[in-house]
């Protein structure tokens, strides 16, 4: 009996984490419409796209490796170039990918909202650290080819960005994770099961 079930069940599973995917993935791309100006460095605009990645993310780390590709090529339609593209990209998986094995470790078994601060601690040092250390490897070639200015000058004017990039990069990081974690705690608690870990 147990093992005519499991067909159905297998194949219901799988719709239902490519439908969420989908769905999630899709989301992510229409916030990304919205942006707001960071104001010390108006170039630098937050936008919402994390929120839905990150619920995915606490629901499968696989499925959100999966859809990057679809996120990537999705950016560029919206206006992104490649470089920018791949920043964002990375930002958000630079993010997402330390709260989602945090979460992991310090909520499946306990409970979670009093640990929220931690998970989202690890968040922010991810994405703070990565950003500010490809802005640093990057940016200063970008600016000579986007800008024509001489090396030194792109040098020093990321130099004196990178205080605004890590700022920027905490608060993006800690909208993103405060607010996915509870999205993730409603829809979970209204489907009346918990957030399972899905490697």
């Amino acid at each position: 009996m147990s093992t005519e079930r499991s067909g159905p069940s297998v194949g219901l599973g799988s719709l239902l984490r490519l439908t969420t995917s989908a769905a999630l993935t899709a989301l992510s791309l229409v916030l990304f419409l919205f942006k707001f100006p960071y104001p010390p460095a108006p170039f630098l605009k937050f936008d919402g796209m994390g929120i839905p990645l990150a619920v995915l993310a606490l629901y499968s780390l696989r499925a959100l490796l999966a859809v990057q590709p679809v996120v990537y090529v999705g950016l560029q339609v919206l206006g992104a170039d490649f470089i920018g593209a791949g920043m964002k990209v990375t930002a958000e998986l630079s993010t997402l990918i330390p709260i989602a094995l945090s979460y992991r470790q310090f909520c499946l078994r306990r409970e979670c909202r009093r640990m929220y601060p931690l998970v989202i601690a690890f968040g922010i040092l991810g994405r703070v650290t990565t950003m500010s250390l490809l802005n640093y490897l990057i940016a200063p070639h970008w600016m000579v080819m986007a800008y024509g200015w001489t090396f030194e000058k792109a040098y020093t004017a990321t130099i004196a960005l990178i205080p605004h990039i890590a700022v920027f990069n905490l608060v993006a990081a800690s909208y993103v994770g405060v607010l996915a974690l509870e999205v993730s705690r409603v829809v979970s608690k209204a489907l009346g099961a918990e957030m399972r870990k899905t490697v």
